[in-house]
């Protein structure tokens, strides 16, 4: 599938509830009472009010920078399986998010006393429905192709007999670290001018995102260990008589684990902090672990060296 074919993908669905959410807001505008109703309890009931100006730019700019974002998600992820995501999910967001908008101005046109405005909540199963029904769709026009390249073999480091080695390295995510700083802010921000309950939620956030947002990744005669350089956690040990073999691989956060921290896909696990260069870690129980550092190649080297010296004593 081509770069374009995928940029539409997500920029479509988005360009089509943004011109609906639009034309429908522009098209009753005049019949729109001075607030509408924006959010609407269980029962269907309105508890939330917007000015009618403000909820023609917040929903449309909502759209909007949605849409680039996914677009460009989707288009620097690459091709085959590594688009899937945040193509699949980009459609699905642009149902989900559009149809409620277009729903929400219907039912405010014509109204005199936004308070009156019903929502019955069956709408919530059918853009739920909807949404996933484009992103399975959307899923399954793009070509799968490989999930992941076959971690290629590296030599083992040639080490004399009783000598001892180790290899280190600290890397760190500005994708992590940024959002920390800002959520720091913010709580503080919140502290001081309120709501003050919200100030901790954000401090709370900040440091978890600091706390995996650099880390340092050691290997030695005990195995492979990555720990936060602020916090004792999060930390991932991986000890040497659980690996099988080692190499040096390149990845894509978005494309290959969806994103940045610690990541889960089926048999195989990430500390993704970047993309680029990364050690590849196979287990004996046929897993692989994947940490984005520089200089993989003399790590996953130095590994495989301590392996077969392992096996050779056991032997």
């Amino acid at each position: 599938m081509t770069a374009l074919r995928r940029c539409a993908l997500p920029a479509v669905p988005f360009g089509v509830a943004t011109v609906a959410y639009l034309g429908v807001f522009l098209a009753g505008y005049d019949r729109l009472p001075d607030r509408i109703a924006t959010h609407f309890s269980g029962g269907g009931t309105a508890d939330g009010f917007m000015s009618r100006t403000a909820a023609l730019w917040a929903g449309g700019g909502l759209l909007v920078g949605l849409g680039v974002l996914f677009t460009v998600l989707t288009v620097t992820a690459g091709g085959g399986a590594k688009a899937r995501l945040p193509a699949a999910a980009g459609a699905g967001t642009a149902v989900t998010l559009g149809y409620p908008l277009v729903i929400t101005v219907l039912v405010n046109t014509g109204v005199q006393d936004p308070a009156d405005v019903r929502l019955p909540l069956w709408h919530v199963a059918v853009l739920l429905l909807a949404g996933l029904t484009t992103a399975a769709v959307v899923w399954r026009l793009i070509d799968a192709g490989p999930d992941h390249a076959t971690t290629p073999p590296v030599p083992a480091l040639p080490l004399a007999e009783g000598e001892a080695a180790a290899w280190s390295r600290t890397v760190r995510s500005p994708a992590l670290l940024c959002p920390a700083a800002l959520m720091a802010l913010g709580g503080l921000f919140a502290l001081l001018l309120g709501p003050w309950w919200s100030g901790p939620l954000f401090l709370v956030l900040g440091l978890a995102c600091a706390a995996s947002g650099a880390v340092r990744v050691t290997v030695d005669r005990r195995g492979v260990t990555v720990a936060s350089t602020l916090l004792p956690r999060p930390r991932l040990a991986l000890p040497l008589t659980g690996v099988e073999r080692a190499g040096s691989v390149r990845v894509h956060a978005v494309g290959d684990f969806g994103g940045w921290g610690y990541r889960v896909r089926p048999d195989r696990r990430g500390v993704v902090l970047r993309s680029g260069e990364a050690l590849s870690v196979r287990t004996t129980g046929g897993r692989e672990y994947v940490v984005t550092v520089d200089d993989a190649t003399t790590a996953a080297a130095l590994l495989n060296a301590l392996v077969e010296r392992r096996a050779g004593e056991r032997g």
